[in-house]
């Protein structure tokens, strides 16, 4: 049982980065990737450890806590990495494909720099 749980689980992560990568390799734009790098790569390397999580508190009696603690770590920095990238981004004017309807970060009148494209 243990093993097909923990199966389940690394194919579902592997989906998850994969379906990152492919979000990367495919979006023309880089907000998208930027979203398409974080979010799905985060869940799926998350279920990875939750899957090595299991099979080594099943079959080898180690302690849980090494890849919960890797995924507290990794909840932490990644999402705080990506919003300073997005950040930088928008400082140096990356453009997105389309105007927005509504600029949140307009009203802190932050200085843009040179546009790049």
């Amino acid at each position: 049982m243990v093993e097909i749980l923990t199966s389940s689980l690394m194919l579902a992560g592997a989906f998850l980065i994969l379906a990152g990568a492919v979000g990367v390799a495919r979006f023309h734009d880089f907000w998208s990737r930027v979203h398409a790098a974080s979010v799905p790569s985060t869940l799926g390397v998350a279920t990875v450890l939750v899957a090595s999580a299991v099979y080594l508190s099943a079959r080898h009696d180690q302690a849980l806590w090494r890849p919960v603690l890797a995924i507290l770590g990794l909840f932490l920095t990644v999402p705080l990495g990506t919003e300073m990238l997005a950040r930088a981004a928008y400082i140096t004017n990356v453009r997105p494909p389309e105007d927005y309807d509504r600029d949140d970060a307009e009203e802190r009148h932050m200085e843009h720099k040179e546009a790049v494209e």
